[in-house]
């Protein structure tokens, strides 16, 4: 005769300390757990399982209902700049008329650069370029919605752009919030930031010669309204493509470029102010004249 093993039912404060969380944690891992739920004879879930397996759109269930999208409006699509000094950004310089094949195959990135300041309207023009507004056209009930250079989903533009200016002629040393509808930098501190980007950096002691550094923050409250948990994916494709913009720019402003993922990200969100929850650093971006140029 066989038994069935009694069920013991947990509450959740037992259950919670159990796992090292609080209570109030619980709902988030059983999303997680509902959404894994690997067979029998399946490897070991790794923690990039976890995370793949809770943004498959089959597992989303938090994406707003399209028909409520007839009435929606979207998160603003830039940060607040109100109390900070704003600075006119130069007409930008032109790009040049460069086959694109040939920027593809001139692009690289390279870790040095030249101790020359890097002109104003140079950074203005790789700004422009790369993430600046093109168009602006009725959407999400919204008159005049910008639409960038750099394609995102939804057109909602969660990818932030900091400027941390060491070596910039006409630019005081500082760091800067990047407004791409006003063409503005609204200054965010100001004083020599090379220091602390080695010290947020990770083998990286290069970057304290760089002349900008731009730190590309994401902003999830902006696309998470519409997109829910999914929004993590998006919002990492879309800073793939910003990136991508911001390397093709900069090689055909004839600029040495490096992207970097290896940082602190505690130290880089608190550089720029991000609560390192809702929004934060996922990317920095060094650039400067070639060294030698």
């Amino acid at each position: 005769m066989t038994t069935t093993p009694d069920v013991i039912e947990v509450d959740d404060t037992t259950m919670a300390a159990a796992l090292g969380v609080r209570p109030c944690d619980l709902a988030a891992l059983r999303s997680v757990a509902d959404a894994s739920r690997p067979e029998p004879d399946a490897a070991p879930l790794r923690v990039q399982d976890l995370i793949h397996s809770r943004l498959r759109s089959a597992a989303c269930d938090d994406m707003i209902d399209p028909r409520k999208l007839l009435t929606a409006r979207p998160h603003p699509v830039e940060r607040s700049v109100a109390g900070l000094p704003l600075i006119d950004l130069p007409e930008p310089v032109p790009l040049p008329e460069i086959p694109l094949g040939e920027v593809i195959e001139r692009r690289h990135s390279s870790t040095t650069h030249s101790s020359e300041p890097l002109p104003l309207a140079t950074l203005a023009g790789l700004l422009d370029g790369a993430a600046g507004v093109r168009d602006r056209r009725y959407a999400y009930n919204t008159r005049n919605f910008p639409f960038r250079r750099a394609p995102s989903a939804g057109g909602l533009a969660p990818v932030d752009i900091f400027v941390v200016s060491n070596a910039v002629d006409g630019l005081p040393q500082g760091l800067y919030y990047y407004r791409p509808s006003t063409s503005q930098l609204a200054t965010v501190d100001t004083g020599v930031m090379r220091s602390k980007l080695v010290e947020l950096g990770i083998a990286a002691d290069w970057l304290f010669y760089a002349p900008v550094v731009l730190m590309l923050g994401i902003s999830m409250p902006r696309v998470a309204w519409k997109y829910g948990a999914r929004s993590y994916r998006y919002v990492h494709v879309d800073l793939g493509v910003l990136t991508q913009n911001l390397y093709l720019v900069g090689t055909a402003l004839g600029l040495s470029t490096c992207a970097v993922a290896a940082f602190d990200d505690d130290a880089a969100n608190e550089l720029t102010r991000l609560d390192g929850r809702d929004e934060f650093v996922s990317l920095m971006f060094a650039c400067g004249k070639p060294s030698g140029g």
